[in-house]
């Protein structure tokens, strides 16, 4: 994303938007939850989500009864202070994925949904999130891989906001040199559809 967010991404942090928009209800919560569930049964795990839009994630992953160790971070104070009205039982920071302020191997889980789509380019979060994970690293699209690759600066009045689609061989390819498995979900909510990659790391 770049330096200034604009009004398209703020309205991010905005609950009622989200639930209006249908992200609250998107498949991608479920199916992660329960790969979540499923990848460390009856056990906590340490997750950090990037890109937290209106904590539709943390939201989920407690809904859904899991037991995790949730940290939250964005590049906007102003989507983090709704997040800690919302959601007061979790961590948020200030942080940009393609920074990050841990150690190598500090959580189980490093998660991002929307995320990369709006970066500039994806390499460095990528590899920053696989630096920082323990074990797994979920990516999920909203807007889906394909080719031609598509590098879209959208502007606005107060900033502007990049909305890419990446072409997914390059990006897979380096997905799987990171990872010793990668699992590929599609999945669709009415007319939007979305991609999940689930990478257990090397």
């Amino acid at each position: 994303m770049g330096d200034v967010p604009s009004p398209l991404w703020l309205r991010t942090a905005d609950v009622d938007h989200m639930r209006r928009d249908g992200r609250d209800e998107d498949p991608g919560h479920a199916w992660t939850a329960e790969r979540l569930g499923a990848l460390y049964p009856g056990t906590s795990c340490t997750l950090l989500d990037c890109g937290v839009m209106s904590g539709v994630t943390y939201a989920g992953l407690r809904d859904a009864g899991l037991p995790v160790d949730y940290t939250g971070i964005d590049v906007s104070p102003r989507v983090l202070d709704a997040c800690r009205t919302e959601h007061p039982g979790a961590r948020w920071l200030e942080m940009s994925v393609t920074d990050l302020a841990f150690g190598e191997g500090s959580f189980d889980v490093v998660n991002s949904r929307h995320l990369l789509e709006c970066l500039p380019y994806y390499e460095t979060a990528v590899r920053e999130m696989f630096r920082v994970a323990r074990t797994h690293v979920i990516i999920g699209f909203f807007q889906v891989p394909r080719a031609p690759e598509a590098l879209l600066r959208r502007e606005t009045d107060e900033g502007y906001i990049w909305l890419n689609r990446y072409d997914p061989g390059p990006f897979e390819e380096l997905l799987h040199r990171l990872s010793r498995e990668v699992e590929t979900a599609d999945l669709r909510h009415g007319p939007r559809r979305s991609r999940i990659y689930l990478c257990t790391k090397r």
